[in-house]
């Protein structure tokens, strides 16, 4: 039985979007030294990006596949801006902002580098979608 969004599956329905090596997921979250929520493990575990939807602006990166992906941003956040293990980069940067997993908490935070990065590492930027799950759905529209 799935965790993910019922609609999810018409609309990632393609086999484009098929993951082929699920071991490269655990091999990725291994290196980023996180645990993730059941919902995001088993959303990149049977898929693979990068997704773009309108509902939500920012292109969704795969967590292994492709150049830029969560692990490759997630890498250059903890160095260049200071963010701790349990944020992960989920997209591109778009509009000077990001989308940050906290992987404690699995709220999703849209970032901006305007100040918005400042408050989320002092704690105090309010979560755009309190869990992974709400924010497929928004993502996704479904």
């Amino acid at each position: 039985m799935s965790i993910l969004p019922e609609k999810l599956v018409q609309v990632l329905g393609e086999d484009i979007y098929k993951r082929a090596d699920k071991s490269k997921v655990n091999e990725a979250l291994n290196s980023l030294e996180v645990g993730v929520s059941d919902t995001f493990r088993e959303f990149y575990y049977y898929n693979a990006g990068p997704f773009w939807e309108e509902f939500v602006p920012f292109e969704l990166l795969d967590m292994v596949d492709e150049e830029n992906t969560i692990q490759s941003y997630t890498f250059i956040s903890r160095k260049e801006y200071g963010f701790p293990e349990k944020y992960l980069v989920l997209s591109e940067i778009s509009a000077n902002a990001v989308l940050v997993l906290d992987t404690v908490t699995d709220k999703v935070y849209t970032v901006n580098f305007e100040g918005g990065d400042e408050l989320l590492l002092k704690g105090e930027l309010k979560e755009t979608w309190p869990t992974f799950y709400e924010f497929l759905k928004a993502y996704f529209n479904c």
